[in-house]
């Protein structure tokens, strides 16, 4: 079974590689995204990419939003980066994504810079931003955003069911939107 489903995706993509064909599909549907190569431009580094629907959502509700990076657990090998927005109501919407090819400084600046400009007006910067205690992403935050409220949470809290449950947005009732 896993070998016939493996044939009928690489048939599926024909000669391209898994970040190839996955920008293929980004636009297909429309998505915004941007890529970052290496030097050389041999190497695709990292790929931020947002659906347009969340990106009219980012730019409604940007007042609290959750970064957190997965491991390398997908079939790019590549920490996923997810900005979660939280809404006036509570709810939560993935604003974006970037498949990072390191959690490092750089990687984290270029991300956030990206993010920065989906924004329609730069007056309507985030209010506050919730992120685990990895120090790249946290000096990236203060060096893109330095306005915005950083709260750091234990990186198993930083998953989003969890943070209002740990009580994290709670004490922010006092930042205005």
């Amino acid at each position: 079974m896993y070998n016939a489903r493996t044939r009928w995706r690489k048939g599926q993509r024909d000669d391209k590689t898994e970040l190839q064909y996955l920008i293929t599909k980004l636009e297909k549907h429309q998505y915004v995204y941007f890529t970052r190569a290496n030097n050389e431009e041999t190497t695709l580094e990292d790929l931020f990419f947002a659906h347009p629907n969340s990106i009219d959502i980012l730019n409604t509700f940007p007042t609290v939003l959750v970064m957190y990076s997965t491991y390398k657990t997908n079939i790019y090998r590549m920490p996923l980066f997810e900005i979660v927005g939280v809404t006036s109501t509570k709810m939560t919407y993935s604003g974006a994504f970037t498949f990072l090819s390191f959690e490092r400084e750089n990687n984290f600046i270029w991300t956030l810079e990206m993010l920065v400009g989906l924004l329609t007006s730069k007056r309507n910067m985030p209010k506050v931003i919730v992120t685990d205690t990895d120090p790249a992403l946290m000096k990236a935050v203060t060096e893109v955003l330095p306005k915005t409220n950083h709260e750091l949470c234990p990186k198993w809290v930083v998953h989003v069911r969890h943070i209002f449950q740990s009580g994290v947005l709670h004490h922010l009732s006092h930042i205005p939107t």
